[in-house]
């Protein structure tokens, strides 16, 4: 018998300019630092630091979720689904 193959965790594109400007007033109303949201999401603070450099445009729906909840928005505010951009991309280079 054949074992299913597990579907790949989707990616999204994080706005990194509004997630630091989210960083600044949280669901709590206070300020989170990069390391702070790294351990409230349970990331490692080198995926934030990534993120938050630019270093890493793209995370798994798992991170995204994980800042999401962090600092107390809904996931489509802060990211975009990776497979939505390129959809859009491919209507537009074939119009």
């Amino acid at each position: 018998m054949i074992s299913p193959v597990p579907k790949p965790e989707p990616l999204f594109v994080v706005d990194r300019e509004l997630l630091k400007r989210l960083m600044k007033r949280t669901k709590t109303g206070s300020e989170m630092t990069g390391r702070g949201l790294a351990e409230a999401a349970g990331l490692a603070h080198g995926t934030v630091g990534n993120i938050l450099s630019g270093e890493t445009e793209q995370v798994f729906a798992s991170t995204a979720e994980a800042i999401c909840h962090a600092i107390g928005v809904e996931l489509l505010i802060l990211f975009t689904p990776a497979f939505r951009l390129t959809t859009v991309r491919q209507k537009a280079l074939t119009a």
